[in-house]
């Protein structure tokens, strides 16, 4: 995915995107050019504002409950660039996001990517799967243009991001409550 006037992009099938090895460098990364104070993004709604990560709900696709989960320390093209501590808390906060869609949507399988072809800056696409008949590729990869084509019903996505902020609110309520 990349960003050109808040519209999300995928890379061209013959080559890495433009700009790619700048990006992977950090320089003029469209990830790391976003406000991770806002509520709201542009390409989704913030849900968690983690210690590693921020959690959003993403607007586009047709794939209801579609999360993303940015590192937000820094700049960081690869896991392997992080601290222990770092990639632990990472995926720790990916794991939060993905018990939060699971209790909210109940899907039959939630897939977790960790890609970074298009905008090579650690973040995870987290894809709630549907049974037969609600799911565009039941049983197989999902094709990414279900993620990139299209917009998410924004009556029903602001809807869907309080349900997932309370469970994300009432996790971190009980998670301070065992320490």
């Amino acid at each position: 995915m990349s960003a050109s006037g808040g519209r999300i992009q995928t890379a061209p099938r013959n080559g890495w995107p433009e700009h790619f090895e700048d990006h992977l460098a950090g320089i003029g990364c469209p990830i790391c050019t976003n406000d991770f104070t806002a509520d709201d993004i542009g390409w989704g709604l913030l849900l968690h504002k983690g210690e590693f990560a921020n959690t959003y709900l993403w607007r586009s696709g047709q794939v209801r409950g579609y999360v993303v989960v940015i590192f937000t320390v820094r700049h960081v093209a690869e896991p392997t660039a992080m601290t222990s501590v770092e990639a632990a808390g990472f995926w720790n906060e990916a794991l939060a996001a993905g018990r939060a869609v699971e209790q909210h949507y109940h899907p039959l399988k939630l897939n977790y990517q960790l890609l970074g072809n298009a905008v090579p800056h650690a973040h995870f696409h987290l894809t709630p799967r549907r049974c037969a008949g609600q799911d565009p590729a039941p049983g197989g990869p999902l094709p990414f243009t279900v993620l990139d084509h299209g917009c998410q019903d924004e009556e029903q996505l602001q809807s869907d991001a309080r349900g997932l902020r309370s469970l994300f609110d009432r996790a971190s309520a009980e998670h301070g409550r065992r320490t």
